[in-house]
């Protein structure tokens, strides 16, 4: 009975035993698994994407925020036709765009496929980058109109702006080409000026009196807003304000969708009193607000 119950115990024991080392070996391969093909890689995509946007933080709030204030001088002053009439407010208008997009081409291609969308703040940069090729490019903002032909005709193909961004970069694709170069490009190629003829025609367009490329370029101020809100929350590249312009959209549409879109974006004055981003004028008129 005694030699029965220690061979028992003894067989028992060594198979514990194997058991035991086979259980700890799944364990420890899955937990290297985890570490050497999920975790690392996850924790080096984390950081290359926070270097990557720490870089071209700064850069972008501020073309973002010339090109702002640009269109918000365009709009405001459209009646005196300086865009057509004046080379130089032409080719710095051009210009402001031009240097946009190309951080916008840059980001791209230093993000490569970083997958930066995987995370929520990820998705919602991705948003606000898009939200300015949206309203120059898609149907977005005028789903309700019945005249699709003029939407369309309305629009600065996506692709074109990716190209100008492109084109624009300075030969190392380390940052836009200077003003200066731009104009002597601008110039000097034919192939480089087609290219931005598309814009050119736009925004000739927008001063014409064309109603959705006015209020395209409305809707493109704002996402550029919201865009600069989002990399700048507390105000300390560019003072905090509102999404401008509503006023002067000539489709009420417009004008709503973009209220209720940039609702969110909140503000307070010195004094204490709270205004909300994008609040709508209380009727809409045709044209400019005088």
């Amino acid at each position: 009975m005694v030699g029965w119950l220690s061979q028992s115990l003894h067989q028992n024991t060594v198979a514990w035993l194997i058991v035991s080392s086979l259980v700890g070996g799944i364990i420890g391969s899955a937990v290297r698994f985890g570490f050497e093909d999920i975790l690392r890689p996850r924790l080096g995509a984390a950081r290359a994407i926070q270097t990557t946007t720490r870089k071209y933080t700064t850069p972008l709030i501020r073309s973002a925020e010339s090109l702002e204030r640009r269109i918000n001088n365009f709009l405001r002053n459209i009646d005196l036709g300086w865009y057509g009439t004046d080379d130089y407010y032409r080719t710095s208008t051009l210009y402001v765009f031009a240097n946009y997009l190309a951080w916008n081409h840059i980001i791209e291609e230093s993000f490569g496929f970083l997958p930066y969308e995987s995370s929520r703040s990820g998705r919602v940069f991705n948003r606000r980058i898009n939200g300015f090729f949206r309203a120059m490019s898609s149907f977005s903002y005028f789903s309700w109109s019945a005249d699709r032909s003029a939407v369309e005709e309305s629009q600065v193909p996506r692709l074109v702006l990716t190209a100008m961004g492109e084109l624009t970069e300075n030969p190392d694709a380390s940052a836009p080409l200077r003003y200066s170069e731009f104009v002597a490009v601008y110039r000097d190629n034919e192939e480089f000026r087609g290219t931005f003829s598309y814009l050119d025609k736009f925004l000739r367009g927008a001063e014409s009196g064309d109603p959705f490329r006015r209020d395209r370029l409305i809707a493109a101020g704002a996402n550029l807003r919201a865009l600069i809100r989002l990399l700048d929350k507390h105000g300390r590249f560019v003072p905090l304000r509102g999404v401008s312009n509503l006023g002067l959209a000539i489709h009420p549409e417009v004008a709503r969708e973009l209220s209720d879109e940039f609702r969110y974006l909140a503000r307070k004055r010195r004094r204490g009193v709270k205004t909300v981003i994008g609040r709508l004028p209380e009727t809409f008129r045709k044209g400019r607000n005088r």
